[in-house]
């Protein structure tokens, strides 16, 4: 529940800049739900170099990625997508299959145990962040973990070899 110690964001910028800041920040775990990937705020260089970084060089790293649909970021090329085709071990994207989660229209970044960011309403852009709130972040952490065993591998991000 948003509370004094939370940030608000209000727009693009601001849950791109908070985004980037809490996967940048981030130790080991990257738990994102999104509706579809939204270019604006994950597909960038600096975020992938790091990421990519952390599962080569953690073996504990874990990248999780639930999406309602990846279509149009896999058509016109996504760094998300890249990393988990390149290091299926470490960053994996699944999507929603069941109907409560399909309906689910919030936006949610989890980075490691106490930082988290919650984008209320995706199409405008509106939520807030906490840096250091290791409670919060459980609750979020259990609800996606439940929603990460009801989804299914995006068939959209696998990567085919001939």
């Amino acid at each position: 529940m948003e509370d004094s110690s939370s940030i608000l964001l209000d727009g693009r910028l601001e849950c791109k800049e908070a985004a980037k800041s809490l996967i940048l920040g981030s130790l080991g775990r990257v738990y994102i739900v999104t509706q579809q990937l939204e270019p604006e705020l994950y597909n960038d260089a600096e975020i992938h170099a790091h990421l990519a970084q952390l599962a080569t060089s953690n073996r504990n790293a874990d990248i999780r990625i639930i999406a309602h649909d990846t279509r149009v970021a896999a058509n016109q090329g996504h760094y998300l997508i890249n990393l988990a085709q390149k290091l299926p071990s470490f960053a994996r994207i699944r999507t929603t299959v069941t109907p409560a989660h399909r309906n689910f229209r919030e936006s949610w970044l989890i980075a490691d145990d106490s930082a988290y960011m919650r984008i209320r309403n995706p199409e405008r852009y509106e939520g807030y962040y906490e840096l250091d709130n290791k409670l919060e972040c459980r609750g979020y952490y259990d609800d996606f973990m439940e929603m990460w065993e009801a989804c299914e591998p995006d068939q959209n991000t696998r990567r085919l070899s001939l």
